[in-house]
């Protein structure tokens, strides 16, 4: 894995997966962390793709809106951050990160084999 590769992963995961949550959160976050894993094409990248953008994922039709209130000045910068924090603390979401990780992990795998491969 390189830095490169580990960057192109990370904005692939979230430049696929947030637009396909505003349909389904599950599937987003699926698909990017599938294909952001796939493009780092390692174990430790494709964990570290899942553990940071699983949330923003999974979250992403809830938080563009505040971001768009917040920059029309209908929302205060504390109550903006203090929703996004305590989302980020919801169970649920942790679970989908664990899970997002373990998924990372199993698609960075496959992308190093496909690389070696080839």
């Amino acid at each position: 894995m390189t830095k490169k590769s580990f960057l192109a992963g990370w904005a692939v995961a979230l430049i696929v997966g947030i637009p396909l949550a505003t349909v389904n959160e599950i599937a987003g976050l699926i698909i990017g962390i599938t294909i952001g894993s796939l493009l780092a094409a390692s174990k430790k990248g494709g964990g570290a793709i899942g553990f940071l953008t699983a949330p923003w994922i999974y979250l992403s039709p809830y938080i563009v809106p505040l971001m768009i209130n917040y920059l029309r000045g209908n929302v205060p910068l504390l109550n903006l951050l203090l929703l996004i924090g305590y989302g980020l603390l919801d169970i649920v979401v942790i679970i989908f990160t664990i899970v997002a990780i373990i998924l990372g992990v199993i698609f960075g795998y496959i992308g190093l084999r496909i690389a070696k491969k080839s």
